[in-house]
């Protein structure tokens, strides 16, 4: 089995390939790379010359808006999904970072040779807007609107939710973010969140120790999180 053979199996079944021509997926995985990161190692830099869209193929990565000392970090994505896909495909320069939370396995597809086939095949074109739009623009919209609230008690609900049922699908898992992480995602300082999550615990709403947490009532952190 050649190597396109084997990237032709990670991508059977998505989007990506799936309004593609053979020929046409083809010509883009010949010139994709595939590299191993461990936890914690950047992937992409901001203010990197985006070169290349970033394909997870498994593991977990945070996306980030790196500035010194204040940290925003919009997303954490998993395996089977483009990073940011339309600000990468509209700007000359990575407009975020990329950081693993775990061991990872990225993609990395050529802009130029991904740009060749959108404007040479209108669906595959309209899916890439349609992707765009639903796994990160509409998402970056309602984190925004999440952070004009002032009350940390929503914000933070609304990001367990998130963690619960998005990035982990599951009650209970273990964080693959810190409490200083949690902080950056809702805009609010380590130590209220510290407090907050102490809170939700005496409430019953969730059990956590160290890294290990435990939804117990999702209905009621999503009763928070709806509040306003």
């Amino acid at each position: 089995m050649n190597n396109n053979e084997n990237l032709q199996q990670i991508v059977e079944g998505h989007w990506f390939s799936s309004e593609l021509k053979a020929n046409e997926l083809d010509q883009i995985l010949q010139k994709s790379t595939v590299v191993d990161y461990r936890k914690r190692e950047t992937v992409v830099k901001k203010g990197e010359f985006a070169n290349h869209l970033v394909f997870l193929i498994d593991g977990f990565v945070k996306v980030e808006n790196d500035e010194g000392k204040k940290n925003f970090i919009f997303d954490i994505v998993q395996g089977k999904s483009f990073v940011g896909i339309p600000v990468v495909l509209s700007f000359e320069k990575y407009q975020f970072s990329v950081v693993t939370l775990t061991d990872a396995r990225v993609l990395f597809v050529p802009i130029d040779v991904f740009k060749e086939v959108v404007k040479s095949n209108s669906k595959f074109a309209l899916s890439v807007i349609e992707h765009g739009n639903l796994n990160f623009v509409l998402p970056l919209l309602e984190k925004l609107k999440s952070a004009s609230r002032n009350n940390i008690r929503e914000r933070l609900a609304k990001l367990l939710v998130y963690l619960s049922t998005e990035t982990h699908k599951a009650n209970k898992f273990t964080l693959l973010i810190s409490r200083s992480e949690m902080a950056e995602m809702i805009g609010f300082s380590r130590e209220n969140v510290i407090r907050m999550l102490s809170e939700f615990h005496a409430e019953g709403i969730i059990k956590i120790s160290g890294k290990s947490l435990n939804v117990l009532s999702l209905e009621r952190l999503e009763e928070i999180s709806n509040s306003n």
